[in-house]
């Protein structure tokens, strides 16, 4: 067992909740965020096949739009952004959940191209 799935268990850490919904509002995955990985790893984890190209937040083949919980991501978590998006959206390739998000907090994203 790793360190870090034996420190979850040992504190009994609940991470929020992250719903992902498709361009017709369908919810494709929800699981519990982590604030260690991009969302874009997240969302291929929980069963969402989101697109991906760069990697690296230089294209908005990842992007996102954040409908509920803005507050409790951090745009620019993995790397920088190196293409500007709207106020609502990220690009989840290197978004990722702030180290400090509340256990209850409720974060709904959407994607164009699920």
């Amino acid at each position: 067992m790793s360190f870090e799935i034996l420190l979850s268990l040992v504190t009994n850490e609940v991470m929020p909740k992250i719903t992902v919904k498709n361009s017709q509002g369908a919810i494709v995955a929800e699981f519990q965020g982590n604030s260690e990985e991009a969302l874009s790893t997240q969302i291929q984890d929980a069963g969402a096949p989101i697109p991906m190209s760069c990697g690296a937040g230089a294209c908005r083949t990842c992007c996102c739009k954040v409908t509920k919980g803005m507050e409790h991501l951090e745009k620019e978590a993995v790397g920088p952004m190196h293409i500007m998006v709207d106020d609502d959206e990220i690009l989840s390739c290197i978004a990722s959940l702030k180290l400090d998000a509340p256990e209850e907090a409720e974060i709904e994203v959407s994607s164009e191209n699920l």
